[in-house]
């Protein structure tokens, strides 16, 4: 049963990332969720949005659909695009990335999905959707940090 659902659609530019952390941050405040958690919740979902920003649509115009859909144990996060289909490599995230080493070569890129997965509980990327990418990212209420009980 969902307590709160708020969708809003946004073009494909960076201008409208902050709008986005906007809205995530006031939704995030009706959660039992600690400061320290919503802010890593945001990065979270500003990471997500960047790739779809900066990848899906290769350079031309687009539009990416965002819920955010909080119920009485967790909050979910969908992000969706019809750009250019993503699949993760080899089909799976990374659990596990040697910070240094990625330093060491110079790399600037290539954190995010880490990130995204460090941050919440579930994430996933599904395709049997109406839209070509659509990212579901979830974070359950006392699941390893930052959330007490309701």
């Amino acid at each position: 049963m969902t307590t709160l659902r708020r969708e809003m659609t946004i073009p494909n530019e960076t201008k409208h990332l902050a709008t986005v952390r906007q809205t995530a941050m006031e939704v995030l405040e009706l959660t039992p969720f600690d400061t320290k958690t919503r802010s890593k919740i945001v990065v979270a979902v500003d990471e997500a949005l960047a790739n779809v920003v900066e990848h899906a649509y290769q350079g031309g115009q687009g539009n990416i659909e965002l819920v955010f859909d909080v119920d009485v144990d967790r909050l979910q996060v969908i992000i969706r695009d019809n750009g250019v289909r993503f699949e993760p490599a080899g089909g799976a995230l990374k659990t596990s990335i040697d910070i240094q080493h990625h330093i060491k070569l110079g790399l600037k890129g290539g954190l995010g999905m880490f990130l995204m997965r460090q941050i919440m509980d579930e994430v996933q990327y599904l395709h049997e959707t109406p839209w070509t990418n659509e990212l579901v990212m979830t974070k359950r209420f006392g699941a390893r940090d930052g959330a007490g009980a309701p």
